[in-house]
């Protein structure tokens, strides 16, 4: 099935995000409905088993509590990080969370979600804020629908709030494109090719590339001398030709690259 979307300069965040969900080929959109469903089951799940064992409930919450407000903001963004890999169908062991970790994220995201500064009551018994809020989304029109759509939904509208979240964290002072080393993983990925002439002089020495000799090819497909690619992507993580973006293993940074992929992806 073609889907035959368009946006306009106008278009809000989760306007693109929904055009790039929806410019996967067929096969593609199939994989990641059944992905998003499939996490979407396991937070609820998970979160359903902090509210239903107080001891497990309480462990989280005094994690949550001993981490300071930069580790608060970087577990949330890791959290971010994995709605994002979802979206782009590229999951990322490089910021894979752990399961304790992976449990006071969500019960951090649920805390943020629940929370309204005009009801809430002080101090808040998150216990009953979480659960409350919870059900009320379980018996919703959208909670209780058959179709795959809210769950869809519920991931564009969270992702959608990344690159606010990042502005915030970061005062405005996010690195800059290319800023940031090249992760580990993506190096070691890279193909070994023959360079066969055509490729002319590595951009980062100037030399030639002579022909039969093993060089590194990006994903963009420039090729570099391989001791000259390494020096580079140690310390960026662009193509020094056309500035094609490789991974990072700096979080707030990856949150920046894959955002950037979906909102190209979405017209944006």
């Amino acid at each position: 099935m073609d889907h035959h979307f368009t946006t306009s300069s106008s278009s809000s965040p989760s306007d693109n995000l929904m055009v790039a969900i929806l410019s996967h080929p067929p096969r593609s959109f199939s994989s990641l409905i059944s992905s998003l469903s499939t996490d979407h089951r396991f937070i609820r799940s998970r979160l359903a088993f902090l509210l239903l064992s107080p001891p497990h409930f309480s462990f989280a919450l005094a994690r949550l509590h001993s981490l300071s407000l930069c580790e608060k903001s970087l577990l949330l963004a890791r959290l971010l990080l994995h709605y994002l890999n979802l979206l782009l169908l590229s999951p990322s062991p490089s910021h894979r969370l752990r399961l304790l970790d992976f449990d006071a994220a969500i019960l951090l995201m649920a805390m943020c979600d629940s929370y309204s500064p005009n009801t809430s009551p002080s101090p808040v018994n998150w216990h009953s804020t979480i659960t409350t809020h919870l059900l009320t989304s379980l018996l919703s029109p959208s909670g209780l629908g058959s179709t795959s759509w809210p769950v869809v939904s519920h991931y564009v509208d969270t992702a959608a709030k990344c690159r606010r979240f990042l502005h915030v964290v970061s005062g405005g002072t996010v690195k800059s494109v290319g800023e940031m080393a090249t992760s580990s993983a993506a190096v070691v990925s890279l193909p070994s090719v023959e360079s066969r002439g055509e490729s002319g002089d590595c951009v980062v020495c100037k030399e030639e590339m002579e022909t039969g000799r093993d060089v590194c090819e990006l994903p963009c497909g420039h090729r570099f001398h391989w001791s000259c690619a390494l020096q580079w992507l140690g310390r960026k993580n662009t193509c020094p030709c056309c500035r094609y973006e490789l991974p990072t293993e700096d979080v707030y940074g990856e949150m920046g690259r894959l955002w950037r992929k979906l909102m190209r992806m979405g017209g944006g």
